[in-house]
C-alpha cells in the first residue's frame, strides 16, 4: 500500500513539473509574438507619421508654386524711350536733291539751298533755322566734319565759350557731337552725326524769345538716307 501511495505522488510530481514546463514554453512562445506586433504597429505609425509629412510638404511646395505661377510679372524698371514729337506729329517729307528724307513739324518748312545743303525754317519767321548738310560716307567722314562744326561755332562768337551738350543717344546713331554757342539774340547750335550710309551736319539758329532749338533737333534726328 505504501508504495502505490508513493508512485501516485510521483507521478502527480512529474505532472505538475510537465504542467509548469508547458506553461514556460508557452509563455516563452507568446512573448516573442507579442513583442513583433508591439514593434510592427510601431513601425506603422512611425511610417504613417513619415508619409503624412512627406504629403504636408508636397502640399506645401504645390500650394507655393501655384501661388508664384499666379503673381503677375514684375514690370520692367526701365523706362521706355521717349517718342520723337516729330516722327509723332510731324509729315515725312524728301529732299529736293532725293538724298535723304525727315520729318516736318507743323509750322516748319524745308528748300534746297545748293548741293548737299537745304534749309529748314519756321514759315512765320525764317530767322529761326536749320542748315542741313548730308554727305556720304565715301565723301567725307566723322571727325572732318566734327571739326568743321566745331570751328564754325566758334567763329559765330568769338567772344563765346563753346558749350559741348550730350551726345545723341538714340541706338541708330553711330557717332554724334552737339555744341552750342550764345550770340546776342538767341544761339547756334551745331550737331554732326553718323547714320546709316549718311554723314549729317546741322546747324540751328535760334531766338532767345522762340527756343525752337528742340523742334529743330527732333527733326534733324529724323533724317535717314532716301
Amino acid at each position: 500500500m505504501a508504495k502505490k501511495l508513493f508512485f501516485a505522488a510521483s507521478i502527480l510530481a512529474v505532472s505538475g513539473f510537465m504542467a509548469a514546463c508547458g506553461t514556460d514554453e508557452a509563455t516563452e512562445n507568446t512573448d516573442p509574438v507579442t513583442e513583433t506586433e508591439t514593434e510592427q504597429t510601431e513601425t506603422d505609425s512611425t511610417g504613417a507619421e513619415d508619409n503624412a509629412a512627406e504629403d504636408s510638404a508636397e502640399e506645401t511646395e504645390d500650394a507655393e508654386e501655384e501661388s508664384s505661377a499666379d503673381e503677375p510679372a514684375e514690370e520692367e524698371s526701365a523706362e521706355p524711350a521717349e517718342e520723337n514729337i516729330a516722327m509723332a506729329e510731324g509729315t515725312l517729307t524728301t529732299s529736293d536733291a532725293g538724298t535723304y528724307e525727315l520729318y516736318l513739324l507743323p509750322g516748319y518748312e524745308l528748300t534746297a539751298e545748293e548741293p548737299n545743303k537745304d534749309l529748314v525754317f519756321a514759315s512765320e519767321n525764317d530767322a529761326l533755322s536749320m542748315r542741313v548738310e548730308t554727305f556720304s560716307k565715301e565723301d567725307s567722314d566723322f571727325a572732318f566734319m566734327e571739326e568743321m562744326m566745331l570751328e564754325n561755332l566758334k567763329a559765330s562768337n568769338q567772344d563765346a565759350e563753346l558749350t559741348e551738350l550730350p551726345a545723341l543717344d538714340e541706338a541708330d546713331f553711330m557717332n554724334s557731337t552737339v555744341a552750342e554757342i550764345p550770340t546776342d539774340n538767341g544761339k547756334v547750335t551745331g550737331a554732326v552725326f553718323e547714320k546709316e550710309d549718311l554723314i549729317v551736319r546741322l546747324t540751328i539758329f535760334d531766338l532767345t524769345e522762340a527756343d525752337a532749338t528742340e523742334d529743330f533737333l527732333s527733326m534733324g534726328k529724323t533724317i535717314s538716307a532716301k
